[in-house]
């Protein structure tokens, strides 16, 4: 029994019906959690051995967790990967913080400045208001 053979469609347009999907990029939560893990992870690394401090992986996520949020913890790097590892995490940490926890949705939020006019102008009726009051 002959198999089918599979033809390709030649048809002018047809590679444009079949485009690759889009790659995917994460998103700024997720971003945020690859390097809380992948920066635990490689402080673990760095320090285990060094660092009577640091026992386990979660010595690691406890002190990159807390460099993240409040710039310091109870442990401290000792070698030269611990402290760089502090100091990436200590610099991008908090951007991406701010990023991952600023997801309301805007006014106008398309990028045209929309948002910044509309609080402009709710601003001015504001103040108008308020001179109306004052006015004696």
């Amino acid at each position: 029994m002959a198999e089918k053979a599979e033809t390709a469609d030649l048809t002018p347009g047809a590679a444009a019906n079949h485009a690759p999907p889009a790659p995917h990029v994460a998103s700024p939560g997720e971003e945020l959690s690859l390097l809380v893990a992948w920066g635990a992870a490689l402080f673990y690394w760095a320090e285990s051995d060094a660092n009577p401090m640091v026992r386990s992986y979660w010595d690691g996520l406890h002190y990159v967790s807390t460099a993240l949020s409040v710039g310091y913890a109870n442990i401290f790097p000792v070698t030269p990967l611990g402290k760089l590892i502090g100091a990436v995490v200590m610099t991008v940490g908090p951007a991406l913080s701010a990023r991952a926890l600023d997801q309301a949705p805007r006014a106008g939020g398309d990028g045209d400045g929309a948002g910044t006019a509309l609080l402009a102008e709710k601003l001015d009726a504001i103040l108008a208001e308020l001179r109306k009051r004052a006015a004696p």
